[in-house]
């Protein structure tokens, strides 16, 4: 498949980048598809999604969700990366099915209401009107706590103004490992 037509037909053929769940290590799996990376951790407290792809894929989110065993009802929290359509666009429907809280990088809080052509939703032909409220702004430094899990939210502006990297760790094995998810990589060239 040719890589310019890949934004347009995952809006229209959701299900052709379908792919399977898998346990990555420890409490941290991976419920995203071929095209954009979705992660679920697990806690004591319930779940942490990050990032919710797009709208036109939620289905597959959920469906990815419940084939590791989870209940999609337990996302407390969803934390994004930034806010570019194809990260953000699923939230207000996950949101709204399971009342999370939801976090996102302060500086991305304009793309959401005021310059909705920072998402790159006309990129993909689709204009982006699922914005939904974010309950915590994120800046550098900040500490997303659920159950035992520590998020570590460190500025990463590039990508976006107000993209976010997260550090945490996760046992696995009888292991501590440290884990880093890099907020979105290369510069914004819609400014």
């Amino acid at each position: 498949m040719e890589t310019s037509a890949m934004p347009q037909r995952i809006i229209t053929h959701p299900w052709e980048y379908r792919t399977e769940s898998f346990k990555i290590a420890g409490d941290l799996y991976y419920v995203g598809n071929s095209y954009v990376a979705c992660y679920l951790i697990s806690t004591s407290q319930g779940l942490i999604l990050l990032d919710t792809a797009f709208p036109q894929t939620v289905y597959l989110l959920l469906e990815a969700i419940r084939e590791l065993g989870f209940s999609p009802r337990d996302i407390k929290y969803i934390v994004h990366t930034h806010a570019h359509y194809d990260h953000c666009g699923g939230t207000k429907a996950i949101a709204e099915l399971t009342e999370a809280q939801t976090f996102l990088g302060q500086e991305d809080l304009p793309c959401l209401n005021e310059r909705t052509d920072l998402t790159w939703a006309e990129e993909y032909g689709v204009v982006f009107h699922e914005a939904f409220d974010v309950d915590f702004p994120l800046v550098d430094g900040d500490v997303i706590k659920l159950g035992e899990t520590l998020l570590e939210a460190v500025h990463s502006p590039g990508h976006t103004d107000g993209t976010m990297s997260f550090f945490f760790s996760v046992v696995d094995r009888g292991e501590r490992y440290r884990v880093g998810i890099h907020g979105g990589p290369g510069q914004m060239t819609l400014t």
